[in-house]
């Protein structure tokens, strides 16, 4: 079966990590970037989960208890997403029906069939953001495409997005015709990856001043 792939705004929303080892660490970490704000149950936690507590303070939280369901119903917290990765099978089956109940997307390490969602091999550049995924069958897979993404998107794609940004800005207002403004925005931003994010702005104002003609 194959994932939907689907780009979300976990910007200061609440993801629930339940578990303090490695899999927690591996699976917190990748939201620091996305600014979401976390929270750990688990009654210890690993010295890499520890130090990202202690160098994002105000993104990740520890509710230091044990990681049954009971404590879990008693914490303050709604989450967008639950990350579970404890190896106890039958805890999380438990956990997976309480959130699917309550239409919380689960992500359970131990079953694929307790997976609501799984996370792609990822290739970030500012805003611009790439995910790949096997739909869980080859991590191999996604990571071999990961690593051509790499090697092929110029090291300075982030600046040159948001200068095209700027530039579509621009182009709404001088161009009402659809087509018209496609043609000169895909011509720009040949243009920009040609020279480097340098092309000079009277260049860019002659291409857009022909696709008006």
């Amino acid at each position: 079966m194959a994932y939907f792939p689907l780009f979300l705004n976990l910007k200061h929303k609440e993801v629930l990590v339940i578990g303090g080892g490695e899999t927690a660490f591996q699976e917190a970490s990748r939201f620091i970037a996305f600014e979401a704000s976390l929270v750990i149950v688990a009654e210890s936690t690993d010295q890499n989960l520890s130090l990202l507590m202690k160098a994002y303070p105000s993104q990740v939280r520890l509710e230091q208890k044990k990681p049954t369901l009971e404590n879990i119903q008693s914490i303050k917290c709604s989450p967008t997403l639950v990350i579970c990765t404890l190896g106890d099978t039958a805890l999380n089956t438990e956990i997976y029906s309480y959130f699917e109940n309550r239409n919380v997307l689960v992500e359970d390490f131990t079953s694929t069939a307790r997976c609501d969602f799984i996370f792609p091999a990822i290739v970030k550049r500012g805003d611009v953001v790439c995910g790949v995924s096997s739909s869980g069958k080859s991590p191999h897979v996604s990571q071999f495409i990961k690593s051509l993404l790499e090697s092929s998107i110029p090291e300075n794609i982030s600046e040159i997005n948001e200068h095209m940004n700027e530039i579509r800005k621009a182009v709404k207002q001088s161009i009402s015709d659809p087509a018209k403004r496609s043609k000169a925005l895909q011509a720009i931003f040949t243009r920009l990856i040609e020279d480097d994010n340098q092309t000079p702005d009277y260049e860019i104002d002659g291409i857009i001043g022909e696709a008006e003609l």
